[in-house]
């Protein structure tokens, strides 16, 4: 996930979270001076004891200090800072759109009357319809996303593919949003100045993975996000294909609903729109984004990194830190 402050942006935030490595190096490198000036104490002598324990104390401050600054700029370089760069904008040559389907269990949920599924794939043949222009893939997922059929301008295989997606597709169990995205991404051709956007069908009910970190990266690609939200949020029992209701740990039944707070959260990003599956104007509403997005220019900001101004720092503390320890400091006093 990125972070942005200002014009500074940190690619790598969690980096930051090796900073609670100072804190038994700092306790380590006070016990070394400890015992160090025990030692120093018994095998000074009298008369020199003074002097050697100045050179001590000097030493250890300026290469303990050292060694922390080290430390410090170490991790800043492998946070990777990123600065202002250079940005070029670029009309679009077109419009690629990926279809993520989500075919878990909940999907087959009928509060959504065919279902929440047969919804998604109704949509889905709606905009083949109607979208004369543009290019067309499908990736579906429940515990990972798995790509169906590549960026294409053959609409029948598409078409032709729809009738057939169920939770029965594969066996893996849950719902990772975050890798059906990241699939979507790697979906597209790369090296084309087409705009990019994810279509995605699902009720939320996400179990693995984090959504927003996947939607924050495709920001960062410059790829949309249409979310149609399929479910309602007083939701209904999902049935396995026994015909029974499925339970929770606690023998419950699982009621599933549509998670509008995951939705709305994403929809904050502002390459994510939210819609819901159940209005009437869904349709138009999404292509009426899809117009206008696809219309628009492509914005590429070309940042540029940082990290070297931290590690060239951490590299020169090393460097010093080592002369220190080395130094014969005797010869000052």
């Amino acid at each position: 996930m990125d972070f942005q402050g200002g014009t500074i942006m940190v690619v790598k935030p969690d980096t930051f979270y090796l900073f609670f490595l100072l804190i038994p190096v700092v306790y380590i490198l006070y016990l070394r001076f400890k015992r160090g000036h025990k030692d120093l104490g018994s095998i000074g002598g009298k008369f020199r004891s003074r002097l050697i324990m100045d050179v001590f104390v000097v030493k250890w401050f300026f290469s303990s200090l050292l060694f922390i600054l080290f430390i410090i700029f170490s991790i800043l370089a492998a946070a990777d800072f990123t600065g202002p760069g250079k940005t070029t904008i670029k009309s679009s040559e077109g419009v690629d759109l990926v279809f993520l389907v989500d075919i878990s269990g909940s999907m087959l949920g009928t509060d959504v009357p065919p279902s929440r599924l047969k919804r998604s794939t109704d949509l889905i043949s709606a905009y083949i319809e109607n979208l004369h222009e543009g290019r067309f893939g499908l990736v579906v997922f429940k515990g990972e996303g798995i790509k169906i059929i590549p960026v294409t301008e053959d609409r029948s295989s598409l078409s032709a593919v729809l009738p057939y997606l169920s939770p029965d597709m594969f066996s893996s169990s849950g719902s990772n949003l975050e890798s059906g995205i990241n699939t979507s991404l790697s979906t597209f051709t790369k090296g084309e100045e087409r705009k990019k956007i994810i279509i995605l069908f699902t009720d939320g009910e996400v179990l693995k993975g984090d959504a927003m970190a996947s939607a924050e990266k495709a920001r960062n690609l410059n790829v949309d996000i249409i979310i149609i939200g399929t479910g309602t949020s007083g939701g209904i029992e999902i049935y396995n294909a026994n015909g029974d209701p499925i339970r929770d740990d606690k023998g419950n039944i699982v009621i599933s609903s549509l998670n509008n707070s995951l939705f709305e959260n994403m929809s904050f990003l502002e390459n994510v729109f939210y819609l819901n599956s159940s209005d009437s104007t869904v349709l138009k509403d999404s292509i009426d984004i899809i117009k206008e997005r696809s219309g628009s220019s492509i914005i590429s900001d070309i940042r540029e990194s940082r990290y070297r101004i931290f590690l060239s720092f951490a590299i020169l503390f090393l460097f010093l830190y080592i002369s220190v320890r080395i130094f014969p400091w005797k010869n000052t006093f």
